[in-house]
C-alpha cells in the first residue's frame, strides 16, 4: 500500500471514529495530499457528504492552493455542492480552509467579470462559518467586494445591518487587512445605496483601527470619508458648528501617523474641504475642473459631483443665519445659481427634507426664513429618542458580555500577570 493510500485509509477512519480534532491536526500537518495533487479528484470521489466532510475539505483545499485550477467551473460546482451538503458541525475544526477556498475563488470571479455568480455560494459558506450574528469573517470583504462589483447590494446589506462584536481568528489568527476591507467595501456599498451617515461611520471605523504604519486602504478610506462629509454637511450643520477645518479633521483618537499620512498624501480632498465654507460656487466649481483627472483616477467623481449640491444647499443654509427675508432673485446671485427658478427648486427640496425651515410666497418672490419648529414632544420623536435609548442599552449590554469574556480570558490573565511580575521586579 503507497503512503497516499495509507494516509487517506487515516483520515477516513478518524473520520469514521469522529476524531474531528485529531483528524483536523492531520490535515494541518501533512503535505501529502499537495505531492499527490495529480491524484487528488480521484481521492475526493472517495469521501462520501456528510460524514467525511473534514477529509473533503483537506482535498478541496489542496486544490484551490495549487498554482492553478485546471477546470475551475467543474471546481465551483463542487464547492456549491460541498457547502450544501456538508456537516457544519465538522467544518468548525477548520474553518480558515473555507476562508482560504472563497478567497480564491473571489479573486478568479473577479479576474474573469463573474462577480455576481459567486455572490450566492459566498452568501451560503459565510452562513456556514460563523457561528453567530455578530461575528465578523475575512469572507465578509469577499462577499462586498463581489456585491459592488455586480452592483447587487442586498445580499450585503443583509449582513452591514449588524453590529461586529466578536472576530473568528481563523486557525489563530486574523489579518488586519480583512478588518479594513470589511469596513471600506461597507462604507462604499452604503455609499452607492446614499445612506450615507452609514458610509461616514464605516470609512471613519477604517481611519480609527490603531495602527503604526497606514495602509493603502486608509488613503482611500479617508477620500471617501471628506466626500461622504461633504455630502452630508447640511444635515451635520444642524448639529454641530461644521466648519472647513472640522470637515477635514479625523476624530483625536486617530493614530498619529495615519493623520500625518493623510496630510501629505490627500491634499487635493483636504483642499477641497477647506472651500466649502468659503460660498464661493465658481471657484468651487474651478477646483473641481482642474482636479477632474485625478478624482477620476480615484474613481471619486461621482461623489465628488454630488457634492456641489452639497455645496449649493450649505450655502443657502448659511444665509438663514444673515437674513429673516431674502426675494429668491437675491438668493439666487448670493449663491451664484443661475436663476431664480433654481433657486427656489433648491429651497423647496430643503424644506422638504428638513434642511431649513422657510416659506415662499411666490406672489412677490420672496423667502420667509423660520426657526425649527420641532417642539420634541411628538409621538414620533418618542419613538425615536425610544429607539436611541434602546441601541445604547443594547450596546452597554455587549460591552458588559465583552468585558466579563475578557476578564476570563486565560490568555488576558497571564499576560496581566506577567505584567505585574515585570514591574515588580523593576522596583526590586
Amino acid at each position: 500500500m503507497s503512503a497516499l493510500d495509507q494516509y487517506v485509509d487515516h483520515i477516513r477512519r478518524l473520520s469514521s471514529d469522529n476524531k474531528y480534532q485529531d483528524l483536523a491536526q492531520s490535515l494541518l500537518g501533512s503535505n501529502v495530499f499537495h505531492k499527490n495533487i495529480q491524484h487528488i479528484e480521484t481521492i475526493l470521489t472517495t469521501f462520501a457528504l456528510p460524514e467525511h466532510t473534514l477529509c473533503a475539505l483537506g482535498a478541496l483545499h489542496t486544490i484551490a492552493r495549487a498554482p492553478s485550477i485546471p477546470d475551475f467551473d467543474r471546481y465551483l460546482t463542487q464547492m456549491e455542492t460541498f457547502i450544501q451538503t456538508c456537516s457544519p458541525e465538522q467544518v468548525q475544526y477548520l474553518p480558515h480552509f473555507i476562508c482560504d477556498i472563497c478567497h480564491v475563488i473571489t479573486e478568479r470571479l473577479r479576474s474573469q467579470n463573474r462577480a455576481r455568480s459567486g455572490i450566492p455560494f459566498l452568501f451560503h459558506a459565510l452562513e456556514l462559518v460563523r457561528r453567530e450574528p455578530g461575528q465578523l469573517l475575512s469572507i465578509h470583504s469577499d462577499l462586498y467586494q463581489l456585491c459592488l462589483l455586480a452592483q447587487w447590494f442586498e445580499p450585503a446589506l443583509h449582513y452591514l445591518e449588524t453590529d461586529i462584536i466578536e472576530i473568528n481568528r481563523e486557525n489563530g489568527r486574523f489579518d488586519v487587512k480583512y478588518l479594513l476591507l470589511y469596513y471600506y467595501y461597507g462604507g462604499m456599498i452604503y455609499a452607492c445605496v446614499k445612506q450615507y451617515d452609514r458610509a461616514m461611520n464605516f470609512f471613519e471605523n477604517v481611519l480609527t483601527i490603531p495602527a503604526n504604519v497606514t495602509s493603502l486602504i486608509m488613503i482611500e478610506a479617508y477620500k471617501k470619508y471628506i466626500l461622504v462629509k461633504l455630502i452630508l454637511i447640511t444635515t451635520l450643520s444642524t448639529t454641530t458648528n461644521a466648519t472647513s477645518s472640522s470637515l477635514a479633521a479625523l476624530p483625536s483618537y486617530t493614530s498619529r501617523s495615519v493623520v500625518q499620512a493623510i496630510r501629505s498624501l490627500c491634499t487635493t480632498y483636504t483642499e477641497l474641504a477647506n472651500l466649502f465654507n468659503t460660498n464661493d460656487l465658481q471657484h468651487y466649481q474651478e477646483f473641481i475642473h482642474r482636479h477632474q483627472e485625478q478624482f477620476q483616477r480615484d474613481k471619486n467623481l461621482g461623489l465628488v459631483k454630488q457634492t456641489i449640491h452639497s455645496f449649493i444647499r450649505h450655502s443657502i443654509q448659511q444665509l438663514t443665519k444673515t437674513f429673516l427675508t431674502v426675494s429668491l432673485n437675491d438668493l439666487a446671485q448670493r449663491v451664484k445659481l443661475r436663476s431664480a427658478q433654481e433657486a427656489e427648486k433648491y429651497l423647496l427640496d430643503m424644506i422638504e427634507n428638513g434642511q431649513i425651515f422657510a416659506s415662499i410666497n411666490k406672489k412677490d418672490g420672496m423667502v420667509i426664513f423660520h426657526g425649527c419648529p420641532e417642539k420634541f414632544d411628538a409621538n414620533a420623536m418618542i419613538l425615536k429618542l425610544q429607539e436611541e435609548t434602546e441601541k445604547c442599552m443594547t450596546a452597554e449590554r455587549q460591552l458588559r458580555e465583552l468585558e466579563k469574556d475578557l476578564a476570563l480570558s486565560k490568555t488576558y490573565i497571564q499576560r496581566t500577570l506577567a505584567l505585574a511580575h515585570d514591574r515588580s521586579k523593576m522596583l526590586l
